[in-house]
């Protein structure tokens, strides 16, 4: 359904103009006049508004997809369903932008470390999605858009799916050149499908050409199916040759031989950047047979029907071009038609001569054992781990689907089986970083057949606890709010070993969490520091603003703070007699007997003057005995992140500085560790001996390679008897 420029959608989205359109839908530019941003909009086509079991999956699999908040996906901000004006459409975040196939075209081809870059920004939005339960099943560059400042998106997940169980003709043939061969067989995906999609978009990122092409959608399927998988090194002998092995491994023929989960491609490619040779792929690139897969009779007139339902689709558009050019095309088209007509009777004169040989080895076998049981087989084929010996597998097409409820609850599972009477039972649980709590995990690989129980292993949430976001070190407020002895009962339950250090805060109750050395339970020697409530020594500085002189000196008393200097200085503003600033900031945490300093205006026309505190008498009472101490618990960014090609470690010391008598002095608290750059060094320390009668110091964070100070916090120092 096409809409007009200006016209204003449920009261809320007005329309600026047509930004594209695809196979389902139309997308326009708008604006959302409630929240006054700029939004995409998405416009089912008419024709699929008819379809309500269409509409049913297509809003399941929309609202899936809105669930889903990852910074590399396309936001889904809002799904409208008007069934009175037949238009259902979603609103989405607008990306400033070109697609992915777009920039290879633009660019010709990428070298490794941008291709790497970019795919590792992909992978991030994949691997949300698949922890989440969400294949996306049309993995290409088309639905991939860079923005302006250089972060790619995903579109459409979720939205794959429903056109997929629509009509599997519609979705195979409109990205028939990264359609994994499951996918142009049965129609069926999983994650490993995504993935073959993806090691083909790689492959056309580093070479500028898609893997496999052909004069029409069915030859392209034929090449998917058989042909020999391409090496990106054959075609641009400068590639990493991890990066040209990984490709390789994502596009085998074979889901097994494939990466089984997105997040192993991506900690392949991570580790491409320092060792671009691949030496650590040794042995875990699978063998490429390059076997030729006879396809089936049935197989071939699937492939066939899907190509002529394409040609149907596409003769609205070929009648719109000239007659000159269908003139000139006519006997090209001609060539390709005997060239397919004679490659199809070829295969079938290959494909009966391989069941006439198959259907006479069964009955020899029938009459030689005679008292075994006869099975009906789907189809066979040779064991790719056994390529040298003959095995008969039995696949049905309960099989083809089954991998599918991976990523499921178990109510999802028993509603996907439903139409083979599968029974989904949750057998066992397991923790589970790659996805969420409730879904399944795993399940007995067996042949299953209508009416049989799956007995499920069912995901318990995360392995891994993550205590803050590595990226935003300084939000601790949730890690505050976690009680240890909950935190205590997860650690022990998934035996992950801990230490723990107790620290005064004045911020966090006792028994609560201050901070961790890591941002997640996966790091080594976690150490968690637990708040052993706020030191007696230790005092809040009051807010003395507005306060005159006298109350301020007594509100100083009565916290136990010792009176600085007092600055008296002229004033427009302030009400002459009163305290205008303080030394410290109020509600800060000091030990007591700290001497805080005020100034108070002396009126527009008064005279600048100080009176000096006195402090003599309270230093002359210190003894040999007594020791200064202070703490500090804090996070400090190492940098901004790693860079491809640079060395991104950092070797970093942290120091005590204070001055004495006139002269800087310096006590290293921690000696210089290698770090690397861009995670957070957490700095705690609960007891730091200064020097006596000194109050104040400052901790220092240093790149010991430079001795550049890269980070310092002040500290005040308070006396503790011996």
């Amino acid at each position: 359904m096409m809409i007009q420029e200006g016209q204003i959608l449920d009261e809320r989205y007005e329309i600026d103009s047509l930004i594209g359109q695809g196979g389902m839908s139309f997308v326009y530019r708008a604006t959302d006049l409630k929240m006054g941003r700029a939004v995409a909009i998405k416009v089912l086509k008419e024709e699929y508004c008819e379809d309500q079991d269409f509409i049913r999956k297509f809003q399941n699999e929309a609202q899936a997809a809105a669930k889903l908040n990852h910074p590399n996906i396309v936001a889904v901000y809002d799904i409208i369903d008007n069934h009175d004006k037949k238009m259902h459409y979603i609103v989405m975040e607008l990306v400033e932008g070109i697609t992915l196939k777009t920039y290879i075209q633009r660019r010709g081809r990428m070298d490794s470390k941008e291709a790497i870059a970019i795919a590792l920004q992909v992978i991030g939005g994949i691997e949300q999605a698949h922890k989440n339960g969400i294949v996306h099943r049309d993995i290409k560059p088309q639905n991939m858009i860079v923005s302006s400042d250089g972060t790619v998106k995903v579109a459409d997940f979720g939205i794959a799916r429903a056109a997929t169980q629509q009509t599997v003709n519609t979705t195979v043939m409109g990205s028939v050149h990264y359609i994994s061969p499951e996918q142009a067989k049965s129609g069926q995906a999983d994650e490993r499908s995504d993935i073959y999609s993806f090691g083909c978009t790689l492959y056309e990122m580093l070479t500028g050409k898609v893997p496999y092409d052909g004069g029409t959608s069915v030859s392209v399927v034929f090449a998917h199916l058989e042909n020999q998988i391409p090496r990106v090194r054959d075609l641009i002998p400068d590639v990493y040759p991890a990066l040209d092995m990984a490709v390789f491994k994502c596009m085998q023929k074979s889901p097994r031989r494939r990466y089984q989960h997105i997040d192993e491609l991506g900690d392949d490619l991570q580790k491409a950047l320092k060792d671009p040779s691949g030496t650590f792929l040794k042995g875990r690139i699978p063998e490429d047979l390059n076997e030729t897969k006879v396809i089936s009779p049935s197989e071939l007139e699937d492939i066939k029907s899907m190509q002529q339902n394409s040609d149907k689709s596409g003769m609205g558009s070929a009648a719109g071009q000239n007659s000159t050019d269908s003139i000139g095309d006519h006997n090209n088209t001609a060539d390709q038609t005997i060239i397919l007509n004679r490659t199809i009777a070829i295969a079938c004169g290959v494909c009966i001569f391989i069941l006439i040989l198959v259907i006479s080895k069964n009955i020899f076998n029938f009459f030689q054992q005679a008292n075994a049981p006869l099975e009906t087989a789907a189809a066979t084929e040779v064991s790719e781990e056994e390529a040298t010996t003959e095995v008969n597998i039995t696949i049905s097409a309960l099989e083809t689907r089954i991998q599918g409820i991976i990523g499921l609850t178990v109510d999802e599972a028993e509603d996907e089986l439903s139409e083979y009477n599968i029974h989904i039972v949750s057998s066992d649980e397991e923790y589970s970083d790659r996805y969420n709590e409730g879904v399944i995990i795993s399940y007995p690989e067996l042949n299953y057949s209508s009416g049989d129980t799956i007995n499920v292993t069912v995901s318990k949430g995360a392995q891994t606890i993550i205590f803050y976001d590595r990226n935003n070190p300084y939000d601790l407020t949730s890690l505050h709010a976690t009680k240890f002895s909950d935190l205590e009962t997860k650690l022990k339950d998934r035996d992950i070993p801990y230490s723990v250090i107790e620290s005064y805060s004045d911020t966090v109750p006792a028994g609560y969490v201050i901070s961790t050395n890591n941002p997640d339970s996966s790091g080594a020697n976690l150490e968690i520091v637990v708040s052993a409530g706020l030191n007696e020594n230790m005092v809040t500085v009051p807010d003395l603003k507005n306060f005159t002189e006298q109350d301020a000196i007594t509100a100083l008393t009565l916290a136990e703070l010792l009176p600085g200097n007092i600055s008296y200085l002229p004033d427009e503003s302030a009400e002459e007699g009163t305290v205008m600033t303080q030394s410290v900031r109020a509600n800060t945490v000091v030990p007591k007997g700290t001497a805080i300093s005020f100034s108070v205006s002396a009126g527009p026309e008064g005279e600048a003057s100080v009176k000096v505190a006195d402090t003599e008498a309270k230093a002359s009472t210190d003894t040999d005995d007594e020791y200064w101490y202070s703490s500090i618990n804090t996070a400090v960014q190492l940098g901004t992140g790693a860079t491809p090609g640079a060395n991104n470690t950092m070797l970093v010391s942290i120091r005590l500085r204070q001055d004495i008598d006139g002269e800087e002095h310096y006590k290293t608290l921690q000696e210089a560790r290698s770090y690397e750059i861009g995670t957070e060094l957490q700095v705690v320390f609960p007891r730091i001996k200064g020097t006596a009668g000194v109050q104040v110091g400052v901790v220092e964070v240093v790149d010991a390679s430079t001795d550049t100070v890269i980070a310092s916090f002040e500290c005040a120092f308070t006396p503790e008897k011996q």
